[in-house]
Protein backbone atom coordinates (compact mmCIF):
# COMPACT_ATOMS: atom_id res chain seq x y z
CA UNK A 1 0.00 0.00 0.00
CA UNK A 2 1.44 3.35 -0.75
CA UNK A 3 2.11 6.04 1.92
CA UNK A 4 -1.01 8.11 0.97
CA UNK A 5 -3.42 5.46 0.41
CA UNK A 6 -1.81 4.71 4.38
CA UNK A 7 -2.06 7.73 5.12
CA UNK A 8 -5.62 8.31 4.51
CA UNK A 9 -6.40 4.97 5.54
CA UNK A 10 -5.11 5.51 8.86
CA UNK A 11 -6.14 9.20 9.03
CA UNK A 12 -9.78 8.52 8.56
CA UNK A 13 -9.71 5.48 11.19
CA UNK A 14 -8.44 7.84 13.51
CA UNK A 15 -11.26 10.82 12.83
CA UNK A 16 -13.73 7.96 13.21
CA UNK A 17 -11.76 6.82 16.59
CA UNK A 18 -11.55 10.43 17.60
CA UNK A 19 -15.03 11.29 16.88
CA UNK A 20 -16.05 7.80 18.85
CA UNK A 21 -14.07 8.91 21.67
CA UNK A 22 -15.15 12.80 21.91
CA UNK A 23 -18.22 11.67 21.65
CA UNK A 24 -18.38 9.34 24.54
CA UNK A 25 -15.96 12.18 26.50
CA UNK A 26 -18.99 14.36 26.11
CA UNK A 27 -21.91 11.89 27.30
CA UNK A 28 -19.53 10.33 30.18
CA UNK A 29 -19.10 14.22 31.16
CA UNK A 30 -22.63 14.89 31.42
CA UNK A 31 -23.92 11.21 33.38
CA UNK A 32 -20.46 11.64 35.88
CA UNK A 33 -19.27 14.12 38.06
CA UNK A 34 -15.90 15.05 38.38
CA UNK A 35 -15.18 12.93 41.49
CA UNK A 36 -16.24 10.05 39.48
CA UNK A 37 -14.24 11.04 36.75
CA UNK A 38 -11.32 11.59 39.35
CA UNK A 39 -11.55 8.06 40.65
CA UNK A 40 -11.04 6.40 37.28
CA UNK A 41 -8.53 8.67 35.99
CA UNK A 42 -6.04 8.85 39.18
CA UNK A 43 -6.69 4.62 38.75
CA UNK A 44 -5.57 4.71 35.54
CA UNK A 45 -3.08 7.30 36.31
CA UNK A 46 -1.47 4.69 38.68
CA UNK A 47 -1.78 1.53 36.46
CA UNK A 48 0.05 3.38 33.94
CA UNK A 49 2.77 4.41 36.20
CA UNK A 50 2.74 0.46 36.80
CA UNK A 51 2.34 -0.09 33.21
CA UNK A 52 6.01 1.45 32.65
CA UNK A 53 6.94 -2.40 32.66
CA UNK A 54 5.47 -2.89 29.08
CA UNK A 55 6.81 -0.07 27.69
CA UNK A 56 10.01 -2.13 26.02
CA UNK A 57 8.50 -1.31 22.90
CA UNK A 58 9.24 -5.00 21.38
CA UNK A 59 6.40 -4.35 18.58
CA UNK A 60 8.81 -1.18 17.38
CA UNK A 61 11.63 -3.97 17.37
CA UNK A 62 10.05 -6.26 14.81
CA UNK A 63 8.71 -2.93 12.80
CA UNK A 64 12.54 -1.41 13.00
CA UNK A 65 14.42 -4.66 11.96
CA UNK A 66 15.48 -4.40 8.13
CA UNK A 67 15.16 -8.47 8.37
CA UNK A 68 12.95 -10.84 10.73
CA UNK A 69 16.09 -13.69 11.29
CA UNK A 70 14.57 -16.83 12.80
CA UNK A 71 12.89 -17.27 16.15
CA UNK A 72 13.38 -13.08 16.16
CA UNK A 73 9.03 -12.65 16.24
CA UNK A 74 8.91 -15.82 18.95
CA UNK A 75 11.20 -14.25 21.28
CA UNK A 76 9.52 -11.02 21.27
CA UNK A 77 6.33 -12.38 21.45
CA UNK A 78 7.79 -14.32 24.52
CA UNK A 79 9.29 -10.94 26.25
CA UNK A 80 5.97 -9.08 25.97
CA UNK A 81 3.90 -11.95 27.12
CA UNK A 82 6.34 -12.25 30.53
CA UNK A 83 6.00 -8.17 30.53
CA UNK A 84 2.36 -8.38 30.15
CA UNK A 85 1.88 -10.78 32.84
CA UNK A 86 3.93 -9.04 35.39
CA UNK A 87 1.99 -5.82 34.69
CA UNK A 88 -1.58 -7.82 35.25
CA UNK A 89 0.17 -9.23 38.97
CA UNK A 90 1.28 -5.79 39.52
CA UNK A 91 -1.49 -3.92 39.31
CA UNK A 92 -3.62 -6.49 41.40
CA UNK A 93 -0.90 -6.32 43.77
CA UNK A 94 -1.03 -2.52 44.09
CA UNK A 95 -4.81 -2.27 44.08
CA UNK A 96 -4.88 -2.15 48.04
CA UNK A 97 -2.16 0.04 48.73
CA UNK A 98 -3.66 2.81 46.45
CA UNK A 99 -7.08 2.63 47.67
CA UNK A 100 -6.26 3.23 51.03
CA UNK A 101 -3.12 5.59 49.96
CA UNK A 102 -5.97 7.89 48.10
CA UNK A 103 -8.72 7.30 50.71
CA UNK A 104 -11.12 5.53 48.13
CA UNK A 105 -11.91 2.00 47.49
CA UNK A 106 -12.87 2.55 44.19
CA UNK A 107 -9.23 3.41 43.21
CA UNK A 108 -8.44 -0.32 43.89
CA UNK A 109 -12.16 -1.79 42.21
CA UNK A 110 -11.04 -0.02 38.85
CA UNK A 111 -7.13 -1.34 38.85
CA UNK A 112 -8.34 -4.62 39.60
CA UNK A 113 -10.39 -4.84 36.66
CA UNK A 114 -8.19 -3.16 34.53
CA UNK A 115 -5.38 -5.73 35.25
CA UNK A 116 -7.31 -7.98 32.83
CA UNK A 117 -6.18 -5.50 29.93
CA UNK A 118 -2.94 -6.41 29.54
CA UNK A 119 -3.60 -10.12 29.30
CA UNK A 120 -5.77 -9.48 26.55
CA UNK A 121 -2.88 -7.85 24.75
CA UNK A 122 -0.86 -10.77 24.81
CA UNK A 123 -2.80 -12.29 22.04
CA UNK A 124 -3.05 -9.58 19.43
CA UNK A 125 0.88 -8.54 19.87
CA UNK A 126 1.65 -10.61 16.85
CA UNK A 127 -0.95 -10.17 14.27
CA UNK A 128 -0.53 -6.13 15.47
CA UNK A 129 3.15 -5.99 14.87
CA UNK A 130 3.23 -7.48 11.75
CA UNK A 131 0.77 -6.03 10.13
CA UNK A 132 1.77 -2.75 11.03
CA UNK A 133 5.53 -3.43 9.55
CA UNK A 134 3.28 -4.88 6.18
CA UNK A 135 2.00 -1.34 6.08
CA UNK A 136 -1.42 -3.02 6.03
CA UNK A 137 -2.65 -0.13 7.85
CA UNK A 138 -6.22 -0.43 6.21
CA UNK A 139 -6.93 -3.34 8.46
CA UNK A 140 -5.19 -1.78 11.75
CA UNK A 141 -7.68 1.00 10.66
CA UNK A 142 -10.27 -0.97 10.87
CA UNK A 143 -9.85 -2.85 13.80
CA UNK A 144 -8.72 0.57 15.77
CA UNK A 145 -12.25 2.07 14.91
CA UNK A 146 -14.24 -0.85 16.01
CA UNK A 147 -12.45 -0.91 19.59
CA UNK A 148 -13.04 2.77 19.62
CA UNK A 149 -16.65 2.26 18.98
CA UNK A 150 -17.29 -1.24 20.94
CA UNK A 151 -15.55 1.25 24.30
CA UNK A 152 -17.44 4.12 23.79
CA UNK A 153 -20.71 2.05 23.53
CA UNK A 154 -20.19 0.19 26.45
CA UNK A 155 -19.12 2.75 28.80
CA UNK A 156 -22.57 4.94 28.03
CA UNK A 157 -24.68 1.66 28.45
CA UNK A 158 -23.09 0.81 31.41
CA UNK A 159 -23.44 4.66 33.18
CA UNK A 160 -26.91 4.40 32.10
CA UNK A 161 -27.13 1.37 34.16
CA UNK A 162 -25.78 2.55 36.96
CA UNK A 163 -22.41 1.77 37.17
CA UNK A 164 -20.32 4.91 37.93
CA UNK A 165 -16.92 5.17 37.25
CA UNK A 166 -16.59 0.75 36.75
CA UNK A 167 -18.63 1.90 33.57
CA UNK A 168 -15.14 3.20 32.03
CA UNK A 169 -13.10 0.00 33.30
CA UNK A 170 -15.32 -2.52 32.18
CA UNK A 171 -16.00 -0.68 28.81
CA UNK A 172 -11.88 -0.79 28.11
CA UNK A 173 -11.57 -4.40 28.64
CA UNK A 174 -14.14 -5.76 26.99
CA UNK A 175 -12.70 -3.31 24.21
CA UNK A 176 -9.66 -4.91 24.19
CA UNK A 177 -11.25 -8.66 24.07
CA UNK A 178 -12.81 -6.80 20.52
CA UNK A 179 -9.36 -5.66 19.60
CA UNK A 180 -7.31 -9.21 20.53
CA UNK A 181 -10.28 -10.98 18.11
CA UNK A 182 -10.25 -8.59 15.49
CA UNK A 183 -6.44 -8.77 15.31
CA UNK A 184 -5.91 -12.85 15.15
CA UNK A 185 -8.51 -12.70 12.31
CA UNK A 186 -7.22 -10.21 9.94
CA UNK A 187 -4.18 -11.36 10.66
CA UNK A 188 -4.77 -15.09 10.90
CA UNK A 189 -1.55 -15.83 8.93
CA UNK A 190 0.71 -14.49 11.65
CA UNK A 191 -1.01 -15.80 14.52
CA UNK A 192 0.88 -18.28 16.80
CA UNK A 193 1.44 -18.74 20.20
CA UNK A 194 5.55 -20.23 19.71
CA UNK A 195 8.04 -18.73 21.75
CA UNK A 196 12.12 -18.72 21.55
CA UNK A 197 14.63 -17.33 23.60
CA UNK A 198 17.06 -17.49 20.81
CA UNK A 199 17.37 -13.47 20.60
CA UNK A 200 16.08 -12.68 24.26
CA UNK A 201 19.56 -10.53 24.60
CA UNK A 202 19.04 -8.46 21.19
CA UNK A 203 15.41 -7.73 22.63
CA UNK A 204 16.00 -7.02 26.27
CA UNK A 205 18.82 -4.86 25.25
CA UNK A 206 16.59 -2.62 22.94
CA UNK A 207 13.53 -3.09 25.46
CA UNK A 208 15.70 -1.59 28.02
CA UNK A 209 16.58 1.48 26.40
CA UNK A 210 12.67 1.78 24.87
CA UNK A 211 11.98 1.57 28.64
CA UNK A 212 14.12 4.69 29.82
CA UNK A 213 12.57 6.63 26.78
CA UNK A 214 9.02 5.95 26.45
CA UNK A 215 8.75 4.53 30.33
CA UNK A 216 9.91 7.64 31.77
CA UNK A 217 7.73 10.14 29.70
CA UNK A 218 5.07 8.05 30.72
CA UNK A 219 6.13 7.43 34.55
CA UNK A 220 6.48 11.62 34.45
CA UNK A 221 2.97 11.65 33.28
CA UNK A 222 1.21 9.33 35.48
CA UNK A 223 2.94 10.19 38.59
CA UNK A 224 1.76 14.13 38.14
CA UNK A 225 -1.28 13.03 38.04
CA UNK A 226 -1.14 10.97 40.92
CA UNK A 227 0.28 14.16 42.05
CA UNK A 228 -2.80 16.27 41.29
CA UNK A 229 -5.10 13.72 42.89
CA UNK A 230 -3.23 14.33 46.20
CA UNK A 231 -2.82 18.00 45.83
CA UNK A 232 -5.65 19.39 44.86
CA UNK A 233 -8.35 16.34 45.39
CA UNK A 234 -9.74 13.65 42.82
CA UNK A 235 -12.52 16.22 41.88
CA UNK A 236 -9.68 18.74 40.72
CA UNK A 237 -8.05 15.55 38.93
CA UNK A 238 -11.43 15.04 36.95
CA UNK A 239 -11.99 18.49 35.65
CA UNK A 240 -7.89 18.43 34.49
CA UNK A 241 -8.13 15.63 32.62
CA UNK A 242 -11.50 16.64 30.74
CA UNK A 243 -8.77 19.48 29.45
CA UNK A 244 -6.24 16.73 28.97
CA UNK A 245 -8.70 14.32 26.94
CA UNK A 246 -9.29 17.26 24.35
CA UNK A 247 -5.80 17.85 24.35
CA UNK A 248 -4.67 14.00 24.00
CA UNK A 249 -7.05 13.41 21.18
CA UNK A 250 -5.88 15.46 18.95
CA UNK A 251 -2.79 14.80 19.33
CA UNK A 252 -2.59 10.79 20.22
CA UNK A 253 -4.82 10.14 16.88
CA UNK A 254 -4.14 12.41 14.20
CA UNK A 255 -0.40 12.93 15.25
CA UNK A 256 0.03 9.66 16.09
CA UNK A 257 -1.40 8.29 12.88
CA UNK A 258 0.56 10.67 10.90
CA UNK A 259 4.25 9.55 13.10
CA UNK A 260 3.56 5.98 12.72
CA UNK A 261 2.97 6.13 8.99
CA UNK A 262 6.20 8.60 8.83
CA UNK A 263 8.22 5.78 11.27
CA UNK A 264 7.28 2.80 8.58
CA UNK A 265 8.31 5.30 5.74
CA UNK A 266 11.29 6.46 7.19
CA UNK A 267 12.30 2.89 8.28
CA UNK A 268 12.13 1.50 4.28
CA UNK A 269 14.21 4.97 3.26
CA UNK A 270 16.84 4.10 6.16
CA UNK A 271 16.78 0.55 4.59
CA UNK A 272 17.14 1.41 1.37
CA UNK A 273 18.88 4.74 1.04
CA UNK A 274 20.45 5.60 4.58
CA UNK A 275 18.98 8.85 5.12
CA UNK A 276 15.49 10.00 6.30
CA UNK A 277 15.87 13.84 5.07
CA UNK A 278 13.09 14.37 2.97
CA UNK A 279 10.69 12.10 4.93
CA UNK A 280 11.32 13.71 8.04
CA UNK A 281 11.33 17.41 6.69
CA UNK A 282 8.05 16.64 4.31
CA UNK A 283 6.18 14.38 7.22
CA UNK A 284 7.61 17.44 10.08
CA UNK A 285 5.87 20.52 7.30
CA UNK A 286 2.26 17.87 7.00
CA UNK A 287 2.17 17.62 10.16
CA UNK A 288 2.74 21.38 12.11
CA UNK A 289 0.88 22.80 9.07
CA UNK A 290 -2.49 20.37 9.46
CA UNK A 291 -2.20 20.21 13.80
CA UNK A 292 -0.77 23.79 14.53
CA UNK A 293 -3.87 25.62 13.13
CA UNK A 294 -6.26 23.22 15.07
CA UNK A 295 -4.58 23.50 18.32
CA UNK A 296 -4.53 27.02 18.38
CA UNK A 297 -7.83 27.30 17.24
CA UNK A 298 -9.22 25.36 20.40
CA UNK A 299 -6.75 27.60 22.95
CA UNK A 300 -8.82 30.40 21.39
CA UNK A 301 -12.40 29.24 21.57
CA UNK A 302 -11.49 27.04 24.86
CA UNK A 303 -14.31 29.01 26.98
CA UNK A 304 -16.95 28.38 24.71
CA UNK A 305 -15.64 24.77 23.49
CA UNK A 306 -16.07 23.31 27.30
CA UNK A 307 -19.31 25.26 27.76
CA UNK A 308 -20.90 23.75 24.50
CA UNK A 309 -19.04 20.11 25.32
CA UNK A 310 -19.25 19.41 28.85
CA UNK A 311 -21.13 21.72 30.35
CA UNK A 312 -21.29 24.77 32.83
CA UNK A 313 -19.65 23.08 35.71
CA UNK A 314 -17.10 21.99 33.78
CA UNK A 315 -15.60 25.31 33.13
CA UNK A 316 -13.25 25.32 35.10
CA UNK A 317 -11.03 23.32 32.00
CA UNK A 318 -10.73 26.09 29.85
CA UNK A 319 -7.87 27.51 31.33
CA UNK A 320 -5.96 24.48 31.15
CA UNK A 321 -7.31 23.61 27.87
CA UNK A 322 -6.00 26.84 26.28
CA UNK A 323 -2.72 25.87 28.18
CA UNK A 324 -2.18 22.43 27.10
CA UNK A 325 -2.74 23.60 23.48
CA UNK A 326 -0.10 25.65 23.52
CA UNK A 327 1.93 23.23 24.99
CA UNK A 328 1.24 20.40 22.31
CA UNK A 329 2.37 22.99 19.77
CA UNK A 330 5.61 22.73 20.81
CA UNK A 331 5.80 19.49 21.17
CA UNK A 332 5.17 18.85 17.69
CA UNK A 333 8.20 21.43 17.04
CA UNK A 334 10.37 17.95 17.57
CA UNK A 335 8.08 15.55 16.83
CA UNK A 336 8.84 12.16 15.55
CA UNK A 337 12.13 12.54 18.06
CA UNK A 338 11.72 9.14 19.70
CA UNK A 339 10.86 7.53 16.06
CA UNK A 340 14.28 8.95 15.15
CA UNK A 341 16.43 7.49 17.65
CA UNK A 342 15.04 4.20 17.24
CA UNK A 343 15.87 3.94 13.50
CA UNK A 344 19.21 5.01 14.14
CA UNK A 345 19.98 2.63 17.04
CA UNK A 346 20.89 5.89 19.43
CA UNK A 347 18.43 4.88 21.88
CA UNK A 348 20.97 4.84 24.76
CA UNK A 349 21.60 8.59 24.61
CA UNK A 350 17.95 9.69 24.20
CA UNK A 351 17.25 8.18 27.62
CA UNK A 352 19.46 10.58 29.23
CA UNK A 353 17.43 13.42 27.30
CA UNK A 354 13.73 12.00 28.54
CA UNK A 355 15.06 11.60 32.47
CA UNK A 356 16.55 15.19 32.53
CA UNK A 357 13.11 16.35 30.54
CA UNK A 358 10.95 13.86 32.90
CA UNK A 359 12.67 15.45 36.25
CA UNK A 360 11.76 19.06 34.69
CA UNK A 361 8.22 18.57 33.95
CA UNK A 362 7.20 16.18 37.31
CA UNK A 363 9.69 19.31 39.27
CA UNK A 364 7.23 22.33 37.21
CA UNK A 365 3.74 20.20 37.31
CA UNK A 366 4.41 19.91 41.14
CA UNK A 367 4.75 23.76 41.87
CA UNK A 368 2.06 24.27 39.75
CA UNK A 369 -0.46 22.06 41.69
CA UNK A 370 0.33 23.46 45.15
CA UNK A 371 -1.28 26.55 43.47
CA UNK A 372 -4.27 25.12 41.15
CA UNK A 373 -4.70 23.66 37.90
CA UNK A 374 -4.56 26.50 35.87
CA UNK A 375 -0.40 26.76 37.20
CA UNK A 376 0.17 22.86 36.40
CA UNK A 377 -1.05 23.00 32.64
CA UNK A 378 0.80 26.06 32.52
CA UNK A 379 3.68 23.92 34.17
CA UNK A 380 3.43 21.84 30.63
CA UNK A 381 4.13 24.95 28.57
CA UNK A 382 7.66 25.06 30.42
CA UNK A 383 8.31 21.14 30.06
CA UNK A 384 7.68 21.21 26.12
CA UNK A 385 9.85 24.62 25.47
CA UNK A 386 12.91 22.80 27.61
CA UNK A 387 12.21 19.55 25.70
CA UNK A 388 12.27 21.72 22.47
CA UNK A 389 15.78 23.02 23.21
CA UNK A 390 16.93 19.56 24.31
CA UNK A 391 15.94 17.97 21.21
CA UNK A 392 16.51 20.15 18.04
CA UNK A 393 20.34 19.78 17.65
CA UNK A 394 19.56 15.91 17.88
CA UNK A 395 17.11 16.21 14.97
CA UNK A 396 19.55 18.11 12.69
CA UNK A 397 22.04 15.35 13.77
CA UNK A 398 20.19 12.53 12.95
CA UNK A 399 17.72 13.42 10.11
CA UNK A 400 20.57 15.98 8.29
CA UNK A 401 18.26 18.83 7.89
CA UNK A 402 19.66 22.40 9.15
CA UNK A 403 18.26 25.00 11.22
CA UNK A 404 17.65 26.96 8.37
CA UNK A 405 15.17 24.06 7.06
CA UNK A 406 13.74 23.98 10.54
CA UNK A 407 12.92 27.87 10.50
CA UNK A 408 11.22 27.49 7.03
CA UNK A 409 9.17 24.70 8.04
CA UNK A 410 7.82 26.24 11.28
CA UNK A 411 7.49 29.86 9.66
CA UNK A 412 5.34 28.40 7.08
CA UNK A 413 3.04 26.63 9.41
CA UNK A 414 2.88 29.44 11.69
CA UNK A 415 1.89 31.94 8.55
CA UNK A 416 -0.99 29.32 7.45
CA UNK A 417 -1.96 29.23 11.71
CA UNK A 418 -2.32 32.53 12.14
CA UNK A 419 -4.67 32.96 8.89
CA UNK A 420 -6.83 29.91 10.34
CA UNK A 421 -7.47 31.63 13.74
CA UNK A 422 -7.87 35.06 12.79
CA UNK A 423 -11.49 34.63 12.45
CA UNK A 424 -12.12 32.81 16.07
CA UNK A 425 -9.56 35.46 17.68
CA UNK A 426 -11.53 38.34 16.57
CA UNK A 427 -14.68 36.75 17.41
CA UNK A 428 -13.71 35.79 21.28
CA UNK A 429 -12.15 39.20 21.49
CA UNK A 430 -15.09 40.95 20.59
CA UNK A 431 -17.38 39.06 23.05
CA UNK A 432 -15.08 39.27 25.80
CA UNK A 433 -14.09 35.74 26.08
CA UNK A 434 -17.82 34.69 26.83
CA UNK A 435 -18.37 31.34 27.62
CA UNK A 436 -21.23 31.82 26.34
CA UNK A 437 -20.73 33.06 22.29
CA UNK A 438 -23.10 31.85 20.00
CA UNK A 439 -22.67 28.54 18.07
CA UNK A 440 -23.57 30.34 14.84
CA UNK A 441 -20.94 32.41 15.71
CA UNK A 442 -18.41 29.97 16.41
CA UNK A 443 -19.36 27.87 13.30
CA UNK A 444 -18.66 31.08 10.86
CA UNK A 445 -15.84 32.11 12.26
CA UNK A 446 -14.47 28.55 11.95
CA UNK A 447 -15.53 27.93 8.53
CA UNK A 448 -13.73 31.21 7.75
CA UNK A 449 -10.62 29.89 9.15
CA UNK A 450 -10.68 27.19 7.14
CA UNK A 451 -11.02 28.81 4.16
CA UNK A 452 -8.07 31.47 4.99
CA UNK A 453 -6.19 28.46 6.23
CA UNK A 454 -6.81 26.63 2.52
CA UNK A 455 -6.34 29.85 0.94
CA UNK A 456 -2.79 30.31 2.87
CA UNK A 457 -1.40 27.03 1.82
CA UNK A 458 -1.78 27.75 -1.49
CA UNK A 459 -0.47 31.32 -1.40
CA UNK A 460 2.95 29.59 0.53
CA UNK A 461 3.02 26.69 -2.05
CA UNK A 462 2.85 24.60 1.06
CA UNK A 463 3.58 20.69 0.59
CA UNK A 464 0.10 19.83 2.41
CA UNK A 465 -1.88 21.66 -0.13
CA UNK A 466 0.04 19.51 -2.77
CA UNK A 467 -1.10 16.54 -0.77
CA UNK A 468 -4.63 17.85 -0.39
CA UNK A 469 -5.21 18.35 -4.31
CA UNK A 470 -3.61 15.00 -4.87
CA UNK A 471 -6.02 13.18 -2.72
CA UNK A 472 -8.81 15.32 -4.07
CA UNK A 473 -7.95 14.44 -7.53
CA UNK A 474 -7.51 10.34 -7.06
CA UNK A 475 -10.57 10.16 -5.17
CA UNK A 476 -12.84 11.86 -8.32
CA UNK A 477 -11.21 9.85 -10.72
CA UNK A 478 -11.51 6.85 -8.61
CA UNK A 479 -15.45 7.82 -8.28
CA UNK A 480 -15.50 8.34 -12.00
CA UNK A 481 -14.04 5.18 -12.88
CA UNK A 482 -16.87 3.88 -10.58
Amino acid sequence: MSVRRSLAWYLSAQVVTAAFIFGGAVAMARLLTPIEMGIYAVAFAISGVVGIITAGGTAAYVIRERELGPGQIETAFMVNAALCVALAAALVALSYPAAAFLGNGGVGDVMRVLALRPLLMILEFRPSAMLQRDMQFKRVSLIATTQAGVNVAGMIALALAGFSYMSMAYATVAASAVSALLYNAFGREHCSLRMSVAHWRTIATFGARMLSISGVAMLATRVSEVVMGRLLGLASLGIFTRASQISDLLYVNVYGACARIAFVKMAQDDREAGSVHDTYRRSLEMITALLWPALAGIAVLSYPVIQIVYGERWLGAALPLSLLMVAQMIHLAFSMSLELFVLKDETAKQTKLEFARAAVSLFFFTIGSLVSIGAAAAAKITEAAFGWALYKPHIQRLTEVASAELWSVYSRSAAATAAAIAPALLLMAWTGWSPHTPVPMIAAAVTAGVALWLAALHWLRHPLRDEIVGFATSRMARDRSG
